[in-house]
């Protein structure tokens, strides 16, 4: 499928129809581009790991792994310090 999309003068464009159904974009829905190679890829988000990288803060990313490993560590000492009582 091929479409075509005039750009204003703000940067923005209007989706074709065609488009909007093929991919089940509504009033509201998040567009997700993606540079792969010489290509973009455009597609909907559908769940929160679509997500990942698009809204980016200050704070430095959280390390999931870690977490976890850090609270074993952390239930591990806890169930040591109460045997020991």
């Amino acid at each position: 499928m091929t479409a075509l999309a005039k750009v204003t003068s703000k940067g923005q464009i209007t989706l074709p129809k065609e488009v909007r159904e093929l991919l089940h974009i509504q009033t509201g829905s998040i567009v997700i581009f993606e540079k792969e190679e010489e290509r973009l890829v455009v597609k909907t988000a559908r769940t929160l790991r679509d997500f990942k990288g698009v809204l980016k803060g200050r704070q430095k990313q959280t390390d999931f792994e870690e977490m976890r490993k850090k609270a074993k560590e952390y239930v591990g000492k806890k169930g040591a310090q109460s045997g020991q009582e």
